[in-house]
């Protein structure tokens, strides 16, 4: 854990934001100032344009949650069970909507959901205040949320836009070593390593880039820049593992021919020296490939090798680009990218019905608790188990960020004691309060900046902030402490146990839920066929491009024998680039519907292996597609049925022109 002078100035923002929420909040003698105290913390972010992005998104939320529990809480707070599941399906549907939508948005739904339960669990013994109380807790969370907002973009901001450049440039120099590590005259044991490495870095690029629109920079990387460069640095993950299948097949075989080495080696001097330019590299690229017979499988390996190697040098050289225009949106005009279109992700349906059914169980069954004992402190319960389901809904397994969230909130328990019972009734004054409240506050703050100790911060400081549950008239009840905290604990407790029994799934499971969708895609791929520059391919694509960073970057978190098949899908999301290539062909509409079947069987769960009949196919597409007059469009088939065939059979025998008349 490291703590510098960045961290440092993060908590001392952090801690003026909230002392001027709590002020401010007292001043307006608003009835639960610790809100606002503890919206900042939840709010602020070390870059000062990711906390103006969550500040507008929880404003929206908050503000769509209380007008929930104004329309509800009254018509039905004379029928309980139905008051809970009103609530509870509200919030289990804004965390069903929540993770579908997986964009910026996404918070704005969680909140939208869970205000409700914050608002309207604790008011159901005072329905006639609704409104009331509605208001009162959109202001408090509103002055956090400004108070946050304000602080964080006028002491020393952390620009995301220069954040953003200077990773984007280091992932680029990530991504040119994996590159070179490829193309080696030797194998090199980490490019495994290096590819999900990559992927990480990727994933975490785009959910940085989501914040720079609001930013405090004067000047911004545009949206099409930012969508532009994601997608080619994401395209390089399947494009650049295709290359290393080809090239180190080539090389288990035999000798290589001369012109073949040489223009590896070329694109390997260009990828590791970024001055050079691309089009010497390409001419040499066309050169190797004008000079290969095609005769035989270890020509057409090489034909396509050649070819992925050209559109590997046009997408870095793109990439690099893209990358200086973003790392530097003053110093250089930005390259044309084209128009922004609607950029489909991979949505799981089944996972998000699954979370939104635990959320809702959850609920229910705290207020079921709640109803049968007649405790007062049972609202506590129902409200922080919806909170606790939200948080970690995106997560394959919910359950260990959930355990640790109940032990450092009980952690903090101790300290909030501590202030309750000894400090704060010696305190006299805002002045005093501030000097009293800064040591744990500063500390936590500054521990918090650390990514790695964020999770655990977060329930701490609202452990301690709803511990003292400041108010402008301090009471220090022991019971009330004590009914408030059990609360807490038990619906963190309820939240993990429905969680592990209705949700909870592992990395390996969440890759082959992904493997099963892009099984899917590519079977409708086969099944309609459609010109590769129509919107179903660009969809299709980007589709593809999402699942290869969620799925690449889940590799490291599975067994042996599990990330083989996350490798796997690594083929599989090239094979729809071929599959798409070859669909407007008719001669190829039996090869298309034997891959639709194959990739239906497995999409329904049937682990089997591809059909020999299958690979007839493939091999007699590949012997016809030898005969097509036309140089260029008889390259672009072999590339494609080749590149399919090596990722569709990986340990087929060589492709021989005789065995497939045969």
């Amino acid at each position: 854990m490291r703590i510098g002078l960045r961290e440092t100035v993060f908590s001392v923002n952090c801690f003026a934001a909230a002392m001027l929420a709590l002020f401010v909040s007292f001043s307006l003698g608003l009835e639960r100032p610790f809100w606002a105290m503890a919206t900042v913390y939840i709010t602020s972010q070390p870059l000062s344009g990711a906390v103006r992005s969550k500040a507008v998104f929880r404003l929206a939320g908050t503000a769509v949650g209380g007008i929930v529990t104004v329309l509800l809480v009254p018509a039905l707070v004379n029928a309980p069970v139905l008051l809970s599941l009103a609530l509870a399906s509200w919030v289990a549907l804004c965390q069903f909507v929540s993770l579908l939508d997986r964009t910026p948005r996404s918070y704005l739904f969680m909140l939208a959901g869970y205000t409700a339960a914050l608002i309207g669990f604790p008011s159901v013994t005072h329905p006639e205040a609704i409104f009331d109380t509605a208001v009162l807790r959109v202001q408090e969370i509103g002055i956090g949320v400004l108070c946050a907002a304000f602080i964080h973009a006028v002491i020393w901001p952390r620009s995301v836009s220069q954040v953003f450049g200077g990773r984007v440039a280091g992932v680029l120099a990530e991504a040119e070593a994996w590159i070179a590590d490829v193309l080696a005259a030797a194998p090199v044991a980490s490019t495994g390593r290096e590819r999900r490495k990559l992927a990480g870095d990727i994933t975490d690029l785009h959910v940085t880039a989501t914040h720079i629109p609001f930013d405090t920079a004067r000047i911004r990387p545009t949206r099409a820049l930012l969508t532009g460069m994601q997608d080619r640095l994401v395209l390089l993950i399947p494009l650049v593992s295709a290359v290393e299948d080809r090239w180190r097949s080539l090389i288990a075989a035999g000798p290589l021919p001369a012109p073949l080495a040489d223009a590896v080696a070329t694109v390997r001097d260009w990828v590791t020296t970024p001055a050079l330019p691309a089009a010497p590299v390409i001419a040499t690229l066309r050169i190797a490939r004008d000079a290969v017979a095609a005769d035989g499988w270890r020509d057409l390996l090489a034909l396509n090798l050649l070819a992925r190697l050209e559109e590997l040098v046009l997408a870095l050289a793109e990439t690099r680009t893209l990358v200086a225009a973003v790392a530097d949106p003053a110093g250089r005009p930005p390259p044309a990218v084209g128009a922004v279109a609607a950029r489909p992700l991979h949505r799981d349906y089944g996972l998000a019905l699954l979370s939104a059914t635990a959320t809702l169980l959850t609920v229910l069954g705290c207020c079921l608790f709640w109803i049968v004992t007649g405790w007062p402190e049972g609202a506590v319960a129902a409200m922080i188990a919806a909170v606790v389901c939200c948080f970690f809904a995106t997560l394959d397994d919910p359950v260990p960020a959930q355990r640790g969230f109940l032990l450092w909130t009980i952690a903090s328990l101790p300290l909030a004691a501590l202030y309750l019972f000894a400090i704060l009734p010696a305190i006299d004054g805002f002045a005093m309060l501030t000097l009293a409240m800064a040591p744990p506050l500063l500390v936590m703050g500054a521990v918090m900046a650390n990514p790695s100790w964020y999770g655990r911060m977060v329930p701490m400081m609202l452990g301690f902030a709803g511990g003292l549950a400041l108010t402008n008239s301090f009471t220090v009840d022991a019971a009330s402490f004590f009914n408030a905290n059990v609360a807490q604990i038990i619906g963190i407790a309820a939240a993990m146990v429905m969680t592990r029994l209705i949700r909870s799934i592992g990395a390996g499971t969440a890759i082959r839920r992904l493997r099963r969708a892009g099984w899917r895609d590519l079977a409708a791929l086969a099944e309609h066929p459609a010109d590769p520059a129509v919107a179903q391919i660009a969809a299709w694509r980007s589709r593809m491009l999402d699942r290869v960073g969620l799925l690449a970057s889940r590799i490291g978190e599975v067994e042996d024998e599990e990330r083989d098949a996350a490798a796997a899908t690594l083929r599989e999301l090239r094979m729809g680039l071929s599959i798409a290539q070859i669909a407007p062909v008719a001669d190829h509409a039996a090869l298309r519907a034997a891959l639709a079947r194959h990739f239906r069987m497995l999409a329904s769960g049937d682990d089997v292996a591809p059909p020999a009949e299958l690979l007839d196919r493939i091999d007699g597409a590949i012997a016809a597609g030898r005969t097509i007059a036309d140089p260029e469009e008889r390259r672009g088939q072999l590339v494609n049925l080749v590149g399919l065939r090596r990722n569709v059979f990986p340990a087929a025998p060589d492709w021989h022109e005789a065995q497939a008349a045969a």
